[in-house]
């Protein structure tokens, strides 16, 4: 039987024998709700070390996936997302107070991220901490992209057995990093230079 401290094994993984590697602001949301996640509060941001730790019986047995962003994006997508109060709790909202005090994304990216403010924040790190080894080898079954989510996530529903609907929020397809500077592009190719060259974005 599932117990509610089970951590990081919640009921939809053990019930469909799978690990979701949930990185920050990649469709994360979407493939739980698709998952069964129904009335567990809150959300798991913790790499495959933790599942690997926690149970490395399940960790070797169960399927196990997650989705990845273009970091242009990504970025973007977290900068907003917390500015606006994030998950509205007292850190979320203290950070969106100082990231206020920048005039936009490119005067964060410059004046913020890379003099390495923010940096260890979890919508911040890079994707690959979550997904990948020492020796840069991928730890999951199947990489799946935010970009092509619905196709993706077919895969995973036919080889987990249930449903492959998803319902994704952001279908909006625009240029990725779209609307920044050059220099802005430049130091975030920089600082998510990982996840450009392991899941073939880019910069």
């Amino acid at each position: 039987m599932w117990r509610s401290n089970d951590f990081p094994y919640r009921k939809h993984f053990t019930r469909n024998k799978c690990i979701f590697i949930h990185i920050p602001k990649a469709a994360g949301t979407s493939v739980l709700a698709a998952l069964g996640k129904t009335k567990e509060k809150g959300r798991d941001h913790v790499s495959w070390q933790v599942y690997k730790k926690a149970s490395s019986r399940k960790f070797a047995r169960y399927y196990k996936f997650t989705f990845v962003r273009n970091p242009y994006d990504r970025a973007l997508s977290a900068y907003r997302y917390i500015l606006s109060g994030g998950n509205q709790g007292k850190q979320d909202l203290a950070i969106a107070k100082e990231m206020a005090e920048y005039s936009d994304f490119d005067d964060f990216v410059a004046r913020g991220l890379w003099q390495g403010a923010f940096r260890s924040h979890l919508l911040f790190l890079s994707q690959s901490s979550f997904v990948m080894d020492g020796n840069e080898t991928l730890m999951v079954d199947f990489l799946g992209h935010f970009e092509t989510l619905d196709k993706d996530f077919q895969q995973i529903a036919n080889k987990l057995g249930i449903s492959g609907e998803i319902a994704h929020r952001n279908k909006g397809s625009v240029e990725a990093g779209a609307g920044m500077t050059a220099a802005t592009r430049e130091k975030l190719a920089i600082l998510y230079a990982q996840d450009f060259v392991n899941f073939g974005y880019t910069p």
